[in-house]
């Protein structure tokens, strides 16, 4: 977890382009984000939406626009990110018709249980068992490290590891080979393991 003091720094790296700065960044705010997702979204009608769909998408939106933070100050971070978070609420809100009628074919997978199979799956089940607490925080340390991922990576993990599609699901769905679906994967844990920091350490090869 970074200290608040290094947050300035953390930020001028993330623009530059260090995804582990980045990572750290919204690991710091995720929990502080998740209260105030629950707050916005209480009584809303956002139809399959999910308090951590909306957070992986709040992190997601964070990573591909951090450039545009540039110049402002370390302390509206936060307010930065609460404000991606409440605009894709009241999106989610506007669009629950639609997502009613998608729901029987898009269901959402974002939740801490798929998240921790997620983990699971990662490990590639080799490792000993994981206490909760250990549990809890790799969560957490996935979900910021997926957001950091580039895209083409972050839809692989994505599919494969939290919707559990085949291999060949999602090359016929993709229009890529299995083999370069194979190394996306490959290259996604590489990455995910030096994101995570000391939770890559129950990632096996």
């Amino acid at each position: 977890m970074p200290n608040r003091d290094l947050e300035p720094e953390l930020i001028q790296r993330a623009i530059a382009g260090d995804r582990a700065s980045l990572s750290q960044l919204l690991l710091f705010h995720h929990d502080p984000l998740r209260r105030h997702i629950v707050h916005e979204s209480t009584g809303q009608q956002l139809g399959v939406m999910l308090v951590d769909d909306i957070l992986q998408q709040t992190f997601v939106r964070a990573a591909q626009s951090i450039k545009t933070f540039e110049n402002r100050e370390a302390s509206s971070l936060r307010g930065w990110l609460k404000t991606i978070a409440t605009n894709l609420i009241k999106d989610a809100r506007k669009r629950r018709g639609r997502e009613r009628r998608a729901a029987a074919q898009h269901i959402s997978h974002s939740d801490d249980g798929s998240f921790l199979q997620a983990v699971d799956r990662l490990s590639g089940d080799v490792t000993p068992p994981i206490k909760r607490v250990q549990r809890s925080e790799s969560i957490r340390r996935l979900r910021v490290a997926m957001a950091s991922l580039p895209t083409e990576q972050r839809d692989v993990v994505q599919r494969y590891y939290l919707q559990t599609q085949s291999l060949e699901q999602i090359a016929e769905s993709t229009g890529r080979t299995i083999s370069s679906i194979r190394g996306s994967c490959y290259r996604a844990r590489k990455n995910l393991r030096s994101l995570m920091g000391g939770s890559s350490l129950y990632f096996s090869n």
